[in-house]
């Protein structure tokens, strides 16, 4: 009996009733080119509980948009299980698209906490924990054979490897979720919280003096030592090219990069974020993924079963082992394979010095106005505080509609 069992089995709970459902089938979205990390638990589930999983690969940030679409044209062959990121949660389950998982607060103690709070909406559980994600500094070993300790480090090598037409270190840094370390490690935030620990969402920092001093930084980066390129709708494919290639000694970015970096055979470590001037560690998003039984499900009870059974520790771990995303499962996370990886554990490290990112409905108001006011500071078409006051007055308005 693995660790799983025993402790569901001390909480008075059974794990799966046996093999008695009849033949049916399930429609699971999983993540872009991601499916073989489920793939073993999918062969093992079929034979189990007599049924068909059909599982379909697409971008799982775009799996609720495209959901909600089908879902309102009355098309039939909708999923009943998909992924979505946690700062889509609240918005998912105000709209009534998501449904609770029963098993979750049974469950809730196998995982971290911070995932949890992640998935609960009005104090029910939405999502099973599939992955937790921040930044992390992936960087050439034969470039720079140990990681710097401050960002200004990376600076003047940046400055140093300009001159020699290379470039140290890179990021996707004119998206919000790439450059909040910046924002967070200078005393910015999204939202304030309450007495009670919840998210205010009038309550908004990022125009205070820390989210502008941060912006104000960044720029700095991509004004002198930042290629052109890495800016843009085409810019995930500039970075990635720079660094497979040599041409770019570092990148900031997240875990979804380790199979790219990994087959492309550079020599390469990863390490947890710097400091910032301040003294203060860069503060990134803390994300996981989630996956959630949608509203058109058609065997809530099947669906249930299927979740559960996949994020045992066995097929977490043979998951992880296919797509190198690292379950937020706390005997995973304590297992020797992951302990011993630099990989996970670089994660695991960083998520100490990383913030949840909020997952109230109020959330999805903050990307757009925030991309474009970054956009707007790069491009030297208006001062950080300028572009930062602009955008939290386009939040609130949102917000307020």
């Amino acid at each position: 009996m693995n660790l799983l069992s025993k402790l569901l089995l001390v909480s008075g709970v059974v794990l799966f009733a046996g093999s008695s459902v009849n033949a049916k089938e399930l429609v699971v979205w999983e993540d872009l080119n991601k499916d073989n990390g489920i793939a073993k638990a999918v062969e093992d589930f079929q034979k189990e509980y007599n049924c068909t999983i059909r599982v379909k690969n697409s971008d799982y940030v775009s799996h609720v948009n495209e959901y909600e679409k089908m879902l309102n044209s009355g098309t039939k062959d909708l999923p009943d299980i998909l992924m979505l990121p946690a700062d889509r949660l609240g918005s998912s389950a105000q709209k009534g698209l998501i449904q609770p998982l029963r098993f979750m607060s049974a469950d809730s103690s196998l995982y971290l906490d911070k995932s949890i709070d992640a998935f609960t909406y009005n104090g029910q559980i939405y999502a099973c924990p599939r992955s937790v994600e921040t930044m992390v500094v992936f960087y050439n070993q034969d470039l720079l054979k140990y990681p710097l300790e401050t960002m200004d480090d990376y600076y003047n090598f940046s400055a140093a490897q300009k001159i020699e037409g290379k470039w140290g270190v890179i990021g996707k840094w004119d998206f919000m979720y790439f450059i909040y370390g910046f924002i967070r490690g200078n005393g910015g935030y999204v939202f304030g919280k309450d007495g009670a620990g919840n998210y205010n969402p009038h309550d908004i920092g990022l125009n205070n003096a820390g989210a502008v001093k941060g912006l104000e930084y960044l720029n700095k980066f991509v004004q002198n030592v930042v290629p052109v390129s890495v800016l843009g709708p085409d810019g995930f494919g500039h970075i990635n090219s720079l660094f497979t290639s040599g041409k770019a000694a570092a990148v900031i970015t997240g875990p979804w990069e380790f199979n790219g970096y990994a087959k492309s055979g550079i020599n390469y470590g990863v390490a947890p974020l710097p400091k910032l001037p301040n003294g203060n560690y860069m503060c990134p998003f803390l994300g996981f993924r989630g996956y959630v039984v949608s509203k058109s499900c058609k065997d809530r009870d099947l669906a249930e079963k299927f979740l559960r059974f996949i994020n045992q520790e066995k097929y977490a771990l043979n998951r992880y082992e296919q797509i190198q995303e690292l379950p937020p499962l706390i005997s995973v996370i304590k297992n020797p394979l992951i302990e011993n990886d630099d990989f996970a554990n670089a994660i695991a490290v960083q998520s100490l010095n990383a913030e949840p990112m909020p997952s109230i409905p109020e959330m999805g108001n903050v990307w757009g106005p925030m991309d474009k006011a970054i956009g707007k500071v790069l491009s030297k078409k208006a001062t950080a505080k300028e572009a930062l006051e602009e955008a939290v007055l386009e939040i609130k308005s949102a917000i307020e509609q």
